[in-house]
């Protein structure tokens, strides 16, 4: 018969478990992947964008900084989204701290942009009214601003600058007429010589709105619009860079080791123990 090993009268054991890593919530980095994805396709939308203007442009007008202005963006936003979304997937702790100082100092350039542009609002309007009222009268400007007032006054339906059009002196161009349909946006012209309103059979309608005023009002709201995206996209870029340093912090942070402890086991046996046996227990 098998001899069985001595038994102490209480005999407990204790097992730890080996430390894990600390790992980033799945849904918090889904979210964070699936925004970085469509920013990702948003700059390669705008960059493809940019290349396509620049193309067309060679071939017909020439470059303007507006293009080389997208293809930056473009690439910009495609570069730091594929960066945050590799190390949020990966979660790779080098990538994401490179992702929190770009966005960090993103957030600080578009901030102090749209707070230059914001407190220079009103002198760039100023400066703006004071160049347009330098080509005035029009009727002696250069040909290219002849032709775009003629266009500005066919589309917008406006006559003259920012008095009508008496900033065409005496040789109003025919964009200036409106029908006899829109009566209520038109005004009769009088010329400035007694002797020619004698001999005038008919009398000249032309549009009453001025297309300085409406000029100004597009770029208020080009101020508006390039100042809400400003903004915006600096709020943008400080939500990436706290949640970046949120998944950061969960990278490094050392996890608490988790023990797992079995019950006291008691054992019951007819004899006491010996003495060697309880100095073992101990």
């Amino acid at each position: 018969m098998q001899e069985r090993p001595p038994v102490t009268w209480l005999s407990a054991s204790v097992r730890k478990a080996a430390p894990t890593m600390a790992k980033i919530n799945p849904c918090f980095r889904r979210i964070f992947v699936f925004f970085n994805v469509l920013f990702a396709i948003f700059g390669a939308v705008v960059l493809g964008l940019g290349l396509l203007v620049h193309l067309q442009l060679d071939e017909h007008e020439g470059k303007f900084s507006a293009v080389a202005l997208l293809l930056v963006v473009g690439a910009v936003t495609f570069v730091l989204a594929v960066l945050g979304a590799y190390g949020a997937q990966r979660e790779n702790k080098n990538v994401l701290i490179a992702f929190f100082v770009f966005m960090c100092v993103g957030t600080i350039v578009l901030l102090r942009m749209a707070v230059v542009m914001a407190i220079s609002r009103p002198e760039l309007t100023s400066v703006i009214k004071q160049e347009l009222n330098k080509a005035v009268p029009l009727d002696e400007a250069s040909g290219n601003i002849r032709s775009t007032m003629d266009y500005i006054q066919k589309q917008a339906k406006c006559c003259g600058l920012f008095n009508g059009y008496q900033d065409w002196g005496e040789q109003v161009p025919e964009s200036c007429d409106c029908g006899s349909d829109e009566a209520d946006h038109c005004q009769k012209m009088n010329s400035r010589y007694a002797y020619m309103q004698m001999f005038e059979v008919q009398s000249r309608m032309v549009y009453s709105q001025s297309c300085g005023f409406m000029m100004l009002e597009y770029i208020n709201l080009v101020f508006d619009v390039t100042l809400g995206l400003l903004f915006g996209f600096a709020t943008l870029a400080l939500l990436g860079g706290v949640m970046s340093l949120a998944m950061i912090i969960c990278i490094t942070a050392i996890p608490r080791p988790k023990s797992i402890s079995t019950p006291p086991i008691f054992a019951i046996s007819p004899h006491p123990p010996k003495y060697t046996e309880l100095i073992e227990s101990a």
